[in-house]
């Protein structure tokens, strides 16, 4: 997926392994971009009068809307509505819910938010069918 798509657009829906390395790219341009507005404003005291504030609030701005749209379509191959991603914005719920999100499977069809992601994790064992299951099952000789 492109990067640009996958940290600015609330269409579609992406699985778990797509959710924590947008989570990552997020926080690894996030370090950066703090760090070029640090060394911008490096040699003169952090002020509100010399303009300091603007650069680092576009930057909050930007990693707050990334953070958004990746868990918005996370909790749409959840099957939930994509809203819910402002619950990122509740402090301790913030914290709990990228965790949950990490954990939690998604659909395995397609549903409203679009077809199911080309990269999703496989399912483990016990969501195969018992007849699927068995036919990739060694049989045991009869006696």
């Amino acid at each position: 997926m492109n990067p640009f798509k996958l940290l600015w657009s609330f269409d579609g829906r992406i699985g778990r392994t797509a959710y924590a390395g947008g989570l990552l790219l997020n926080l690894l341009l996030m370090i950066i971009a703090v760090a070029i507005v640090d060394e911008l404003n490096r040699g003169a005291a952090f002020s509100l009068m010399k303009g300091h504030l603007p650069p680092l609030l576009a930057v909050v701005v930007f990693f707050i809307w990334a953070n958004l749209a990746l868990t918005a379509k996370r909790f749409q191959d959840l099957g939930s509505n994509g809203w819910f991603s402002l619950l990122l914005l509740i402090p301790l719920v913030g914290l709990i819910a990228p965790v949950v999100l990490l954990a939690a499977r998604g659909e395995d069809k397609d549903n409203c938010y679009g077809p199911v992601p080309s990269n999703s994790d496989p399912a483990p064992a016990h969501h195969l069918s018992r007849d699927h299951a068995s036919a990739h099952m060694p049989q045991r000789p009869s006696r």
